[in-house]
């Protein structure tokens, strides 16, 4: 679902809406011939022939317009864009980096339309490097956001009318992405900050605000600080269950959290009222498959340190009607070693899911097999949010961020 969030000032849209300029122009041009069938295999959704016009419309647009044309950094964008879309995330990376030094030189090094660029290299680069085999010793993505949130106060001071938007737009990057390499207190710190800037910025109530409340309450849970995690995604769920009439997939993530928290926290009542809470869901439409929740990492068997390395094992279960984890078992086909198999169905057993829901029902989904990976040198988290896709979602939230605007 596309979040309600800022308008990216140099996405696809941005380029697409300055390019409209180039094809009124008297004289055809090639340039222009590239850039209509880059829009031609774009509708179609034809990944590599939109790579293959874009390449050809940026080409021609070098020999038209200046370095430091606005038409010009669309016609990169779209090539970058289309480049990490169709998988060739070295060119996207390559891409955005040029694009990012262009847009200090233009904008400042410290902009907002900088910073989204930044940011969209960083996500180039960490797809480039998870398709490695070679584990990289520094990642580049990891050194690159590290720069973005040394910065990110100064920006905010730099430009304050631009200081909320900043924020969210570096929690969203990390909320979709992950933030495993990044210490726990840096990221809540950059998270708190933000929601401050969100909360005077766009109210309680705006997505914005709820999404960087959301990970400000799993960096807690991560932290084991199970007291902040429920007094931060209280008021989460709260203003959620009052302004929707459907169970929002955020609110779903949240009571995962809090079930765990107040599990921790020895009060049952309370985790009882959040299962129950999941369990008689609202479905957002009729037909939903099982969405997970929260996912526990296997435990690395001790005596399997020095001995096997990473490994994967698969795993087969059921889901039942109320979204718990049922008959967990080692797939028949799971090539993982017998010393991880004992943790990963440990770890699985205590998955928490949507439910699937048929003609607007909760049923049970039989045979689910996933692959838990064991990574002997890992020792971090995993933020990431499932966030469901669909248009009464962005309906539903785009009238939340309207009601936020008129306040």
């Amino acid at each position: 679902m596309e979040k309600v969030m800022l308008k990216r000032y140099l996405s696809l849209a941005t380029a697409v809406a300055l390019s409209l300029g180039m094809s009124a122009q008297t004289h055809a041009s090639e340039m222009t011939r590239a850039y209509q069938q880059y829009q031609q295999a774009l509708s179609t959704g034809d990944t590599a022939q939109t790579v293959k016009f874009a390449q050809q419309a940026l080409e021609a647009g070098l020999q038209e317009y200046a370095a430091d044309s606005d038409n010009l950094f669309a016609l990169q964008y779209n090539y970058a864009v289309a480049a990490g879309q169709a998988g060739m995330y070295d060119i996207a990376a390559e891409q955005f980096e040029i694009l990012a030094d262009v847009a200090a030189q233009q904008f400042g090094k410290l902009a907002v339309k900088t910073l989204a660029t930044r940011l969209d290299w960083y996500k180039a680069l960490l797809q480039k490097e998870q398709t490695r085999r070679v584990k990289l010793r520094v990642s580049g993505a990891t050194l690159l956001m590290r720069d973005i949130l040394d910065e990110l106060e100064q920006a905010a001071t730099a430009y304050p009318a631009d200081g909320a938007n900043m924020y969210y737009m570096v929690a969203n990057t990390l909320l979709q992405y992950g933030s495993a390499q990044f210490s726990q207190q840096r990221l809540a710190d950059t998270v708190n900050q933000g929601l401050k800037f969100a909360i005077t910025s766009w109210g309680e109530q705006d997505m914005r605000t709820l999404e960087q409340r959301y990970l400000l309450g799993r960096l807690s849970y991560t932290a084991a600080d199970f007291n902040q995690v429920v007094a931060t995604l209280e008021p989460l769920t709260a203003t959620l269950d009052q302004s929707l009439n459907y169970t929002h997939p955020l609110t779903l993530q949240a009571r995962a959290l809090m079930l765990e928290a107040y599990e921790q926290l020895a009060q049952p009542e309370k985790v009882k009222q959040h299962s129950q809470h999941i369990a008689q869901m609202k479905p957002w439409q009729s037909h939903l498959e099982p969405v997970l929740l929260l996912r526990k990492m296997p435990r690395y068997p001790q005596v399997a340190t020095d001995l096997t390395g990473d490994a994967t094992v698969k795993v087969t279960f059921d889901i039942s009607a109320a979204g718990n984890v049922e008959n967990v078992r080692i797939s028949d086909d799971s090539a993982g070693s017998k010393v991880f198999r004992h943790s990963a169905m440990e770890a699985v057993q205590q998955w928490r899911y949507m439910p699937r829901f048929v003609d607007g029902k909760a049923v049970e989904t039989e045979g689910m097999t996933v692959s838990v990976d064991f990574d002997s040198k890992f020792a971090g988290y995993d933020y990431r949010f499932n966030h469901a896709s669909t248009d009464y979602v962005k309906a539903e939230e785009a009238r939340l961020r309207n009601q936020s605007n008129a306040r």
